[in-house]
């Protein structure tokens, strides 16, 4: 077109100037995809030892992924090896498991009430459970909590203790199993360790005195010597000056005799010996007891003093 420059002068009239603007154009979105429900993060195992005397407890965390349309969830937990869910029980781990009491425990959720699992009617505080919005394309999680307890007062043998508790993970917003479409499982290992107990004593007390106040010949004192453990065991007694009353005003004077007998019978105190022995089992959580008693033997004139001598009793696990 004549009168048009190239390096940008003015347009010659009469020219023709075309301006075409390109907007974009938003599409309404379309319907949301189909809902997807996974397990993003559940651990393999999770471990709470037992202290025994007190209680113990320990979490597990379960986040839930979604992708997709609106949709709600519910997880439950199997009853594991037992087949009980009060409580559950773990396994003793060893060759001769089969001959020793479990360890029980149980999974609780948010609303401090046992994780359960069908069949069976179930409410929802007894499973875990949420609900999703559309998320689209993009992962949107959810975390739920779950709480191991060990109840106290388990006196059980040292040692490991395991179960398997499969977790199943269902679409649907009802915890009524006719309602709701399974997704996923998984299995947890819930694991626990027993420390060993082997404990002794005297009467109720670690450490014990018989006072004969003046001695005479013939004079007895009696106690009780308790013990438990939860492992095979050996009980030894040992004598500090092999089995006599020694004089601790004078030392080197003459002794005075006695006599321990456990159980009724005498017991050489002239050398460390064995009291008692428990091969495999051990005992129940209660003190098991020995009748312990003490009476002074026969002596003539011997030189006025303090005498003295210490027993003691030792315990050893297997």
């Amino acid at each position: 077109m004549k009168g048009l420059s190239v390096g940008g002068g003015a347009v010659a009239r009469g020219a023709v100037v075309l301006l075409i603007l390109f907007l974009p154009r938003h599409l309404p979105a379309g319907p949301p995809g189909p809902a997807r429900l996974e397990f993003v993060s559940l651990p393999s195992s999770v471990t709470v030892d037992n202290p025994i005397f007190s209680p113990a407890e320990g979490t597990l965390e379960i986040t839930i992924g979604h992708r997709g349309g609106a949709a709600g969830y519910v997880v439950t937990a199997s009853s594991g090896r037992s087949g009980s869910f009060a409580p559950r029980v773990m396994a003793f781990q060893g060759i001769l498991g089969i001959l020793f009491p479990g360890l029980d425990y149980n999974l609780y959720t948010p609303d401090n009430e046992i994780l359960r699992d069908f069949p069976g009617s179930l409410s929802r505080q007894e499973v875990l459970w949420g609900n999703f919005g559309n998320s689209g394309s993009s992962l949107s999680t959810q975390t739920r909590t779950v709480t191991v307890r060990v109840p106290p007062d388990q006196f059980v043998r040292r040692g490991a203790y395991h179960d398997r508790v499969v977790f199943s993970l269902y679409r649907g917003r009802s915890p009524r199993l006719e309602e709701l479409v399974l997704v996923e499982r998984r299995a947890v290992a819930v694991q626990s360790v027993t420390p060993t107990v082997a404990q002794i004593r005297i009467s109720g007390q670690h450490s014990y005195e018989m006072n004969f106040h003046q001695l005479a010949p013939g004079q007895r004192q009696s106690a009780v010597l308790e013990y438990r453990a939860n492992v095979g065991f050996r009980i030894e007694a040992s004598s500090q000056h092999g089995g006599v009353l020694a004089n601790q005003t004078v030392p080197g004077g003459e002794p005075i005799p006695y006599q321990l007998r456990l159980r009724g019978l005498p017991v050489n105190l002239s050398r460390p010996g064995l009291v008692d022995v428990n091969l495999l089992f051990g005992t129940t959580r209660e003190f098991e007891t020995i009748p312990l008693e003490v009476t002074i033997g026969s002596f003539g004139q011997v030189t006025p003093g303090r005498f003295e001598d210490v027993i003691t009793f030792t315990i050893s696990a297997f």
